[in-house]
């Protein structure tokens, strides 16, 4: 069950992933294939959290791992930038 949740976070995780990559790639930005891996794989640990709190309902795993990836990366940008400053 904790596997299904997961890859279902995996899931949600990708298809940001894919919004982020056509953004990027539209706006000629460097694309750090690390960075991406990473959020990708919290986003599968996130979708499973999700799962095994909501007795593995798919929809909740991959809404998780979608949404978890996007509080990530605007978290990392937040944070990013006040160093900046």
């Amino acid at each position: 069950m904790i596997l299904e949740s997961a890859a279902l976070g995996l899931l949600g995780g990708i298809a940001r992933a894919c919004v982020g990559l056509l953004k990027a790639m539209r706006n000629d930005v460097e694309i750090v294939w690390t960075y991406t891996a990473v959020t990708i794989v919290a986003s599968g640990i996130i979708g499973a959290a999700a799962g095994s709190i909501f007795n593995s309902d798919a929809k909740i795993s991959v809404i998780a791992g979608y949404i978890g990836t996007d509080l990530l990366e605007n978290t990392y940008k937040i944070i990013f930038k006040k160093k900046q400053l």
